[in-house]
């Protein structure tokens, strides 16, 4: 598939004074463009149904809109109409939902596909989050999660920007893989981390894909 599908700046709304839509573009952008390229194309195509949770501005659903035939999002901040408004106008076709990751509104077995980024990093609660992913997910359905890796340079990053590392994430990015790797429910299938030719300690943002089992 070709390169990375995003909208052009300013057509999604930044839903609070923390989401990072406007990281997208310029200097932060190959930092916050390179976690979206990881987490595309450990998903794949093609999907019937997708469920992106934590999705923030939308900034995702366009590139998913191509690889997946029905979109549904989850997010906690009820910014839901704004967002949805902005991607129909951009021509993304998209369900959005208000909700938790720890509580998401879908049935059973409701999605062939989930993605979850930069959500799991600010829970302590994994196991409990993990478990319901897979709630929504049928036996063979691929899980995409991104986390940001926590080393030095990461820190000095959120600390550049005003936020203290260990409240605003106080799941690292091992934490994230060992409670995967642990779980009965899924089997990782692959880690990725951006950039790439670093190790992933020394990286800044990494992914799984996990099968539900």
């Amino acid at each position: 598939m070709s390169s990375l599908l995003l909208p052009p700046r300013g057509a999604l709304p930044k839903t609070n004074d923390e989401d990072p839509v406007d990281y997208y573009y310029g200097l932060t952008a190959p930092l916050y463009r390179g976690r979206l390229t990881v987490a595309a194309r450990l998903l794949g195509a093609q999907h019937g149904s997708l469920l992106d949770v934590g999705y923030g501005s939308g900034i995702f659903f366009p590139e998913l809109a191509r690889r997946a035939e029905r979109l549904v999002g989850v997010e906690v901040h009820g910014e839901e109409e704004r967002v949805e408004n902005a991607l129909r106008a951009l021509g993304v076709d998209v369900e959005l939902r208000a909700g938790s990751i720890l509580e998401l509104p879908a049935a059973d077995e409701e999605f062939d596909a989930v993605v979850c980024l930069s959500v799991l990093e600010h829970l302590r609660e994994l196991g409990r989050a993990l478990d319901e992913l897979r709630r929504v997910l049928p036996r063979g359905g691929v899980a995409v999660l991104g986390f940001p890796v926590r080393q030095p340079l990461t820190d000095a990053f959120f600390r550049l920007f005003g936020f203290d590392p260990r409240e605003l994430h106080p799941s690292s990015h091992t934490d994230i893989l060992r409670a995967a790797e642990s779980s009965r429910r899924f089997a990782v299938e692959k880690v990725a981390h951006f950039p790439r030719p670093l190790p992933l300690a020394l990286s800044g943002y990494a992914a799984c894909r996990l099968r539900a089992v």
